[in-house]
């Protein structure tokens, strides 16, 4: 399975070696593919009589509207203030609520700053931790722990900023990466327009609750899709634990993830590759969730959950929902346990 994952996002890999600005025109050309083969999907599947108009587009503006298609069975309901589902290949939409809505986003603020880290950075370069990010690792923020002066390679600062969600990997990243954390959230707005992802506005990199920091359902499950598309980040977001050894510049890390859909996770979905959950008091429950089963690739994204429970089971029926528009059977039900980690 971990073979098949990382083959998922091939399409990009050999732009990992090309230059920053090369990686982010190829990126923004998928970004355009996908939104062509979202229309001309559409339009066949109307012309072919599908009910009520059928599927919307990817990039179609649903004011909010829950799904009021019903192409393969009655959609589920979910108790996410927005959702929003897709094929990433085809471009289908299965599932919207408040898919539009401006929504604060947690730490799944961090697909973006992943995003921006393989495309700008090396994942072999060093990056020294600055007193602003070591000032992260406190009871009230989730955190890697990572101390002032210290070097890491930026492979290893990214799993310390998806698997426990560090707030603290996130300033060391964007102070590596942008010289400083405004320049870097600078970037990531840029970034963000650059995909059409005209309902999201960036204030920092790790999600802690900011005026003017937020996103969409439909915004978040874009960014997701396009950062499955880059084989190093389907790597790191399936990962399930990492150890770092000691080294001179740097203490050892045992590293685990909050991401419970994963194969081996709480609750495992049958291909889950991701992406990043998020919490806040402000947000709430917040994921962007990622499947691929029989080569097909749903997307997801729930914001605004009240439990870490509820927001598990939303998931599931989503992607259960997703994949059965393609004759994909719903997944098997976990072994229930004791949840093992701290929501990020």
């Amino acid at each position: 399975m971990q073979e098949q994952q990382v083959q998922r996002g091939s399409r990009l890999a050999a732009t990992r070696t090309a230059d920053p600005s090369l990686r982010r025109t190829l990126a923004w050309a998928l970004v355009l593919l996908l939104s062509l083969s979202m229309f001309i999907a559409t339009l066949a599947r109307m012309a072919a009589g599908g009910p009520n108009g059928t599927l919307q587009t990817a990039n179609a503006r649903t004011s909010g509207r829950a799904a009021d298609f019903s192409p393969f069975g009655t959609p589920p309901q979910v108790t996410a203030k927005a959702a929003f589902v897709f094929d990433a290949d085809l471009g289908l939409t299965y599932y919207t609520k408040n898919a539009d809505l401006k929504l604060p986003m947690a730490s799944t603020t961090k697909i973006m700053t992943a995003l921006l880290a393989v495309e700008r950075g090396s994942l072999d370069q060093m990056i020294k931790v600055g007193a602003d990010a070591a000032a992260l690792v406190r009871p009230d923020s989730s955190y890697m722990g990572l101390k002032a002066g210290e070097q890491l390679t930026l492979r290893d600062l990214l799993y310390g900023l998806v698997l426990p969600s560090g707030n603290d990997a996130a300033v060391a990243i964007a102070d590596g990466i942008g010289g400083s954390v405004p320049a870097f959230v600078a970037l990531m707005n840029e970034r963000a327009q650059e995909l059409g992802l005209t309902q999201t506005h960036f204030v920092n990199p790790h999600g802690l609750g900011a005026s003017g920091h937020y996103t969409t359902a439909h915004d978040l499950a874009v960014l997701a899709a396009v950062a499955m598309t880059y084989p190093d980040l389907v790597q790191i977001t399936s990962t399930i634990s990492y150890a770092i050894p000691k080294t001179a510049t740097h203490k050892a890390y045992k590293l685990h993830t909050g991401i419970d859909i994963l194969p081996g996770g709480y609750s495992p979905y049958p291909g889950a590759i991701g992406v990043k959950p998020g919490y806040t008091g402000d947000a709430g429950y917040c994921e962007a969730f990622a499947a691929v089963r029989r080569g097909h690739l749903i997307v997801g994204g729930v914001l605004g959950e009240p439990k870490w429970q509820i927001r598990l089971a939303d998931m599931r029926k989503l992607l259960d929902w997703g994949f059965a528009q393609e004759g994909i059977p719903a997944a098997p039900r976990p072994v229930s346990g004791s949840y093992p980690s701290a929501d990020a």
